[in-house]
């Protein structure tokens, strides 16, 4: 029999035909060989592997992540890093650009790497190109 606390019983001890019920309950759960595991999707990977001082450029609108670039230089920093790849790149240069304009007004030095990478396994893998763009603040 399964061990079940006297003051969970004594709730319904009050109630007139209740305990039977929710003592045959119980004994039926606890009967059961082992609770059943219901299967999750892996967790995704965190990628902790990115330094704090770099900001991945991806779909979002362009002043999205032109405010993220004045938030890290507000904090005091004096060197930011933009990475992006595929179809992002030109949304990584527009960043720069609009961060470099009129938010600086020119003060800012730009040093450009571009790359390319290899995605995908076997039959699947592709060429896709990659820009990093290295901000430092002159003033």
């Amino acid at each position: 029999m399964c061990p079940v606390s006297d003051s969970y019983l004594g709730l319904f001890r009050l109630s007139g035909g209740l305990p039977d019920i929710v003592l045959a309950l119980s004994e039926v759960n606890c009967l059961s060989e082992e609770p059943r595991k219901t299967e999750r999707a892996p967790a995704p990977v965190r990628r902790t592997d990115i330094p704090p001082d770099t900001i991945l450029i991806g779909k979002k609108p362009i002043m999205a992540y032109a405010t993220a670039v004045m938030m890290h230089y507000n904090t005091g920093a004096k060197k930011l890093t933009l990475k992006a790849r595929g179809r992002a790149i030109s949304t990584a240069v527009d960043v720069a650009e609009v961060v470099n304009n009129r938010f600086f007004q020119g003060g800012l030095s730009k040093h450009v790497n571009l790359g390319t990478e290899i995605v995908g396994e076997g039959q699947d893998a592709r060429n896709v190109s990659t820009i990093e763009i290295i901000l430092e603040r002159l003033k």
